[in-house]
């Protein structure tokens, strides 16, 4: 029995050795499989991770930029559009509409491309690209009518219009921010993945390194598994080490690609600090290498032009920003800023336009800003020789349209102005009504003539020097400014002197037209003129022949100009004025014009005729459709007629329109004190007071009339040089109403030759 114990008692030598060897080789092949399930696990979510990173790199590369960019130029064609529109409008040039309906049809085409790379968001292109549509029907049209004059352009059109453009405008700003937060979101996660793979892949690569060591614990009496572990380990770091070497190389392509952006991208974290990663433009744009960790204002502002008020907002806006929820943005975006100028070390400024957004976490807040910085230095250079250009040919433009001698005649007329109102503004001290009543008939004549051949800037300076005029005028406290009234003046003279410019450099007229005569093609000059008629003279003193005196005659012709080049003068005026008021322009008539006048009086007539056929177009003539209901012809027409007075000429100006409104003026001078409201005046009284500085009847001021200025110039022009004005009513002694009448200018025997 007790054999038969011992017998079951003993263990077989190799079963024993087997059962040892046994237990090892199931922790080691355990401890393999967990191994390798663990680089299974890790190299199916490395790779799929992998496969996301370069799919959201791609999205970025292939969509989000491509969609930016067009989005942006879209943004900037809407602009030119806007502005092209608005220009066609102002100056009456359909060329413009022309340049902004080629703008919509680039603008529609890249919509097109964008259908192509976007087309998740296909029913929101489609929106914007209607809508674009829509507005630029809305605005060719209106713009297009508004040049034509054809038909009335009521303010519902440009309502439309406008609020067309302003819906369009939120829709493009919505669209390119969704896309924008996209193309973040994109690059954030993606930058996000990359660093996680690589930190997990180091984490498993020393998972496995214990696991090795391990293995070699248990297998160090068995050199077969010592040798299979060995193989198994190197072949797993080899594995480890490529899927660490791909993470890098993802890791490798965002920075390569922050670091070759022509854009500065960076982050501000609480406390208003930059984050340590940041792109390399932002070294460029700022000048330095130490960003990591600075105070955003230390940073960014410290060399800008920026005043301390609006840095301190920044910092303010930051501080409440971020680590808050994310209205919090909404409540202080506008406080961040959007452009600025940045001090160079090398003397010159940048300007920087800067992009903030929002970087929310799950729970919506802020964690922290994303900032774009872009150089747009060379961008708005760009822009301004742009616009310096548009503004020569726009100058050009209005140059070409007038021979070299009215531009002459011009720029001599201004000047003198220009030069007599500097002498009466220097030459007082205070308010002096008399002296204001001058300048105003100065600078009044100015812009009417600069109207004449639509010379913007001049209008313009004119205007804004009239309207100080008025202020001195009307206003009981107001204080004589020297200074002030000059640099007006100089502002004006600034203009004349950009058209002389354009003139001279880039057109090349430089000659002297307006000092030459034209006679059957050959220019004789002043002094040559002179030389002739006094050898006529002499000649006619030795003999009394009728030949003698036929040469005498038109000698004396030489040199004079003819009534009709004056008219011409004034009906050039017209054309522009007529433009403006919506009014056809009016036809004129001449009777017994034959008659010539010399330089000195004929730039006074030349210019009184300006102011008259300027009032009668704007004051007497009546609109289309008035002219309509009262049964005339849509076209008005202003009559020229000469009548021997004596040694005198009188000239006789009238007009087919409804007549001088004495009701008005009578109103006007009670209310000024010419009349006291009690005795009532003669119609002939009351129709004098056209000729009083600063009356008119004019509803508003306007560019064209209202200052009652006009008639005071034309009268103190003529008696300047002899003649002068009167008005002769239709039917004299009546009813105070609208009341035909006529203008009579007589004119001394030495201002002209028949």
């Amino acid at each position: 029995m007790n054999e038969n114990i011992h017998q079951n008692q003993e263990i077989p030598a190799g079963a024993g050795k087997a059962a040892a060897e046994a237990n090892p080789m199931r922790k080691i092949i355990l401890m393999v499989g967990v191994a390798i399930a663990l680089f299974l696990a890790f190299t199916a979510y490395s790779v799929h991770k992998s496969i996301q990173s370069s799919a959201q790199l791609s999205e970025i590369r292939d969509l989000y930029f491509p969609v930016l960019e067009r989005v942006d130029a879209n943004i900037v064609r809407l602009d030119k559009m806007e502005e092209r529109y608005l220009q066609a409008a102002m100056i009456g040039e359909k060329d413009m509409v022309g340049e902004a309906d080629e703008f919509y049809g680039q603008a529609d085409k890249i919509f097109g491309e964008m259908d192509k790379l976007y087309p998740e968001r296909a029913r929101d292109i489609a929106k914007l690209r209607d809508d674009f549509k829509q507005y630029k029907t809305l605005a060719s049209t209106t713009s297009l009518a508004m040049i034509s004059k054809k038909e009335s352009v009521g303010p519902d059109a440009s309502v439309r219009m406008n609020k067309a453009l302003t819906a369009l405008k939120q829709q493009i700003k919505d669209f390119r921010k969704s896309s924008y937060d996209n193309f973040v979101s994109t690059l954030l996660e993606s930058q996000r993945t990359t660093k996680v793979n690589l930190y997990l892949g180091m984490i498993i690569g020393a998972m496995n390194l214990v696991f090795m060591g391990v293995l070699v614990f248990f297998i160090r009496n068995t050199v077969r598994m010592t040798a299979v572990i060995a193989e198994q380990n190197a072949t797993l770091e080899l594995r480890v080490a490529e899927r660490t070497a791909q993470l890098s190389q993802k890791t490798n392509d965002i920075n390569a690609m922050l670091n070759n952006m022509s854009l500065g991208v960076c982050t501000v974290v609480p406390g208003n600090k930059l984050h340590p990663e940041y792109s390399a433009y932002m070294k460029t744009i700022f000048e330095t290498d130490d960003l990591a960790g600075k105070d955003v204002l230390e940073v960014l502002f410290a060399n800008s032009t920026l005043g301390v008020d609006s840095k301190d907002q920044v910092a303010v806006a930051l501080g409440a920003i971020v680590g808050e929820d994310a209205m919090m943005f909404d409540f202080n975006s506008h406080l961040l800023v959007g452009e600025m100028q940045l001090k160079g070390r090398d003397g010159h400024n940048k300007i920087l336009q800067m992009n903030w957004s929002p970087i929310k976490n799950d729970a919506d807040m802020v964690d922290k800003v994303l900032l774009i910085v872009q150089d747009v230095t060379h961008l708005r250079e760009l822009e301004l020789a742009a616009a310096h250009q548009k503004e020569e040919l726009d100058l050009i433009s209005q140059i070409i349209k007038i021979s070299i001698g009215k531009f002459n005649d011009f720029i001599d007329s201004a000047n003198k102005f220009i030069v007599e109102n500097r002498e009466l503004i220097e030459s007082k001290q205070s308010i002096d009504p008399e002296v204001i009543a001058a300048l105003f008939r100065n600078m009044h004549t100015i812009k009417g003539n600069a109207r004449t051949y639509e010379f913007k800037l001049v209008t313009d300076a004119a205007h804004a020097a009239e309207q100080h005029y008025d202020h001195l005028r009307k206003d009981a406290e107001a204080i004589w400014d020297q200074s002030t009234l000059l640099q007006e003046l100089d502002a004006v003279a600034a203009a004349i002197a950009r058209y002389v410019e354009i003139n001279e450099d880039k057109l090349g007229r430089k000659g002297r037209a307006s000092d030459l005569l034209t006679t059957r093609g050959t220019f004789v000059g002043s002094e040559e003129i002179a030389s002739i008629r006094a050898m006529v003279a002499d000649l006619a003193q030795r003999g009394e022949g009728t030949d003698i005196n036929a040469l005498q005659k038109a000698v004396n012709h030489l040199g004079l100009i003819p009534l009709q080049r004056l008219i011409s003068g004034a009906v050039d005026s017209l054309s522009s004025l007529a433009k403006e008021l919506n009014k056809p322009t009016p036809a004129v008539d001449i009777v017994n014009g034959d008659v010539a006048f010399n330089n000195t009086f004929a730039e006074a007539l030349k210019i009184s005729l300006m102011h008259i056929v300027r009032n009668s177009l704007d004051h007497g003539i009546e609109s289309p459709q008035d002219r309509a209901a009262a049964g005339k012809a849509e076209q008005g027409q202003v009559r020229f007629a000469c009548e021997r007075n004596g040694d005198a000429l009188e000239l006789h100006i009238s007009d087919d329109g409804r007549g001088l409104p004495l009701h008005k003026l009578y109103e006007k001078g009670v209310a000024n004190g010419v009349f006291n409201g009690v005795e009532r005046p003669s119609p002939e009284a009351v129709a004098e007071l056209i000729f009083q500085s600063g009356l008119s009847t004019a509803a508003q001021v306007t560019q064209v009339s209202g200052r009652g200025v006009g008639m005071d110039a034309v009268r103190t022009f003529l008696e300047k040089e002899g003649g002068s004005i009167r008005i002769v009513l239709s039917k004299p002694g009546a009813e105070f109403g609208f009341t035909p009448f006529k203008f009579v200018l007589s004119l001394p025997a030495t201002a002209f030759s028949s």
